[in-house]
C-alpha cells in the first residue's frame, strides 16, 4: 500500500515579507506559523511523516523535530524552491508509487479536511493533481503596458495552492527533466514533462503568509479552527 509523505520546502527567505525572520518563524496565535502548518497534518492519520526542507544554517528548525511526532529534518535546502524540493525528496527513502504532497510552509491556514480531500481523491488514480481554489472575482489578461486584452473565462480559472500531491517517481522525473526557469510549483513542473494535473477544489480558507498584513487575516482563521476544534 503507498505511503503519504509530506514534504515542505522552509530555506526561503520570504524577501516579500520584509523581515530578517524568515516568516515561517513569525509568530501566530501564540505560536509559530509553522507550527499551525505542522498541526494540520499531525492531525491527518494518512500522512505518515512530515519532512521539513531548510537552509543548512537554520538552527530554529531544529525544535520542530521534537515537538512533533511526524517530524523529520533535512537540512539540505536550495536556492530556489525546485531545488529545495529536489534535495528533500532524495532523504525520503520512499518506494516510486508513495505519494509526496509538496506544502508551502507558510500555507498555515491549510485544513486538516482539505489535506484528506485531496488524498481521498486522488489516491485511486494514477495521475496527481493540486489543490485549488475557484477564482470568484473577473480575470483579465493585460499586455506589457498594462492594458486588458481580453476577460478570461472564470469557469475554467483556478488558483493554486498546496498541497500539490504526486506520485514519488513522476515528481523525481518532472523536476529533473523540466526547464527550472518556467518551474513555479511542482505542478508546473509535471505539466512541462507532460504529465496530467487533477484539480481538487479547496473548501477552507488556504491563504500563504507572504506580507506582514497576512498575519492579521490568518490569525482569524486560526482563531475559528481553534473553536470548531479542528486540530484535536
Amino acid at each position: 500500500m503507498s505511503k503519504f509523505i509530506a514534504v515542505l520546502p522552509c530555506a526561503g527567505n520570504g524577501s516579500r515579507f520584509g523581515s530578517t525572520l524568515a516568516k515561517q518563524y513569525h509568530s501566530l496565535c501564540s505560536k509559530t506559523v509553522l507550527d499551525w502548518t505542522l498541526s494540520a497534518f499531525e492531525v491527518v492519520a494518512e500522512v505518515e511523516q512530515v519532512l521539513l526542507v531548510a537552509s543548512p544554517d537554520d538552527a530554529r528548525i531544529d525544535n520542530y523535530a521534537t515537538k512533533y511526532n511526524k517530524v523529520k529534518i533535512a537540512k539540505v535546502g536550495g536556492a530556489t524552491r525546485a531545488e529545495s524540493v529536489s534535495n528533500g525528496l532524495r532523504e525520503l527513502g520512499v518506494m516510486p508509487d508513495d505519494w509526496v504532497l509538496v506544502h508551502d510552509a507558510a500555507r498555515c491556514c491549510i485544513h486538516p479536511n482539505d489535506i484528506r480531500k485531496l488524498i481521498n481523491q486522488l489516491k485511486s488514480g494514477i495521475n496527481g493533481g493540486i489543490l485549488a481554489a475557484k477564482a470568484v472575482d473577473t480575470i483579465k489578461q493585460v499586455d506589457s503596458v498594462q492594458q486588458v486584452l481580453r476577460t478570461l473565462d472564470r469557469q475554467y480559472i483556478y488558483m493554486a495552492q498546496t498541497p500539490q500531491m504526486f506520485r514519488y517517481q513522476e515528481l523525481t522525473y518532472a523536476l529533473s527533466h523540466a526547464d527550472l526557469a518556467q518551474v513555479t510549483d511542482e505542478a508546473s513542473a509535471v505539466e512541462l514533462v507532460g504529465g496530467v494535473v487533477q484539480v481538487v477544489e479547496s473548501d477552507a480558507p488556504n491563504i500563504k503568509v507572504t506580507f506582514p498584513f497576512d498575519l492579521k487575516l490568518a490569525q482569524m482563521i486560526i482563531n475559528s479552527y481553534l473553536e470548531d476544534g479542528v486540530y484535536v
